[in-house]
């Protein structure tokens, strides 16, 4: 018995972790993730999108094992055409604010060259309470999309291995190492992009700007491309 347990809890964490490495995953937490240039808190946003994820699929668990409820098939198709909708909203979004950080951030450069160095002390304690608040709605935003991600197809198929297992407690236990891998996998990816653009934005601002843009490219196209397919398959 405890070597099943231990077997389903490796297979449950190696799971969890190579699942945070599927490409619509690797497109929203990099896109989110490249915002950050301190490295905790990128990784910070990898651990809310896997706690929201692993939240969503012991939800379903719990609803066809313990419930017994019939999840219809149709579910799990909305839920991945959504994950569709939220990459791109993400990938546009994120286009549109790093245009408007451009323009700003010239805007910026312009009044440093005229030497208003008051006016440039009053924006830093403007803008950073406004940055905090940013944080919060971007790790409250992580956590959404990991909910979201659950509830596609993948994270269906993960709900089909735990209701597999024998029992009740290898269950609930496949189902945490499932979890911890998974936000063990996004931290990772997380922390990787953080320092990434940490290193990248030291040097040089413009390249920080083109390394975003091509993250939220990635974005808009694994979201076309994920959305054909749902379309395709409906």
């Amino acid at each position: 018995m405890t070597s099943l347990l231990l077997s389903a809890i490796g297979v449950g964490f190696l799971v969890g972790f190579r699942h945070a490495f599927e490409p619509d995953h690797l497109a929203a937490v990099t896109t989110l993730a490249t915002q950050e240039r301190r490295v905790f808190r990128a990784a910070g946003l990898g651990m809310a999108w896997g706690i929201g994820h692993t939240l969503s699929v012991a939800l379903v668990a719990l609803a066809l094992i313990a419930l017994d409820i019939h999840v219809p098939e149709r579910f799990y198709t909305v839920a991945e055409l959504g994950v569709a909708l939220m990459l791109l909203a993400l990938g546009l979004g994120t286009i549109v604010a790093e245009a408007r950080h451009h323009r700003r951030d010239r805007g910026g450069h312009h009044r440093v060259a005229q030497g208003n160095h008051r006016h440039r002390h009053d924006v830093t304690h403007d803008v950073t309470p406004d940055v905090e608040s940013r944080g919060v709605r971007t790790r409250l935003r992580a956590l959404g999309f990991g909910v979201l991600h659950g509830l596609a197809g993948s994270g269906a198929v993960i709900v089909l291995l735990v209701a597999a297992s024998p029992n009740a407690r290898e269950q609930t236990f496949y189902l945490l190492a499932f979890g911890i891998g998974t936000i063990v996998g996004m931290s990772l990816v997380s922390a990787l992009s953080g320092i990434t653009t940490n290193a990248v934005g030291r040097r040089h601002t413009i390249a920080l700007h083109y390394l975003r843009l091509g993250a939220a490219g990635l974005s808009v196209v694994v979201g076309i491309l994920l959305g054909s397919g749902v379309i395709r398959e409906w």
